[in-house]
């Protein structure tokens, strides 16, 4: 008898709140005016910036303003001395010696690398090895001041 009077009270508390919930959602929609403000063009034009990827993808032709940009970078890269690079790129490895970079002045380390001869080095450097990647990990450093960096790096 428990069970049938259990199992009553249980759905009159279900249908309860299955028409509380019913009455909450009819006022709510009496309440709501609609998505006129989205209607609008200058929020829609809001909401398309905002949602805009942040970069641009560009197949064939490189345009004019990006070109620009790359030989500035490169200009300012290869102004920039060998201690400037290695400042700027190679000491966070080199410095400490992180996964087994040659720490700058140890010759015992820099001995058997240079036996292969500088040219393998400046290949090393700028094409990566093992755990170093590709210049340092700064694609944007030209090939001149990555040698400049070897250079400083090794005397």
């Amino acid at each position: 008898m428990e069970d049938k009077q259990f199992t009553t009270q249980f759905m009159t508390v279900l249908v309860l709140l299955f028409a509380f919930a019913i009455v909450i959602l009819v006022i709510a929609n009496a309440f709501y005016d609609g998505d006129e403000k989205l209607a609008d063009a200058r929020v829609q034009k809001a909401v398309a910036e905002r949602i805009a990827p942040v970069g641009q993808v560009y197949v064939g032709e490189v345009p004019a303003a990006a070109a620009e940009v790359e030989a500035v970078a490169t200009t300012v890269a290869v102004a920039m001395s060998g201690d400037q690079v290695y400042q700027q790129v190679c000491a966070s490895c080199h410095a400490s010696g992180i996964m087994n970079a040659p720490k700058m002045g140890d010759a015992a380390a820099w001995q058997a690398r240079l036996a292969k001869g500088k040219e393998t080095l400046y290949a090393n450097a700028i094409n990566g090895i093992g755990a170093m990647p590709a210049k340092g990990g700064r694609a944007d450093m030209s090939d001149d001041a990555i040698r400049a960096a070897v250079d400083h790096l090794i005397k």
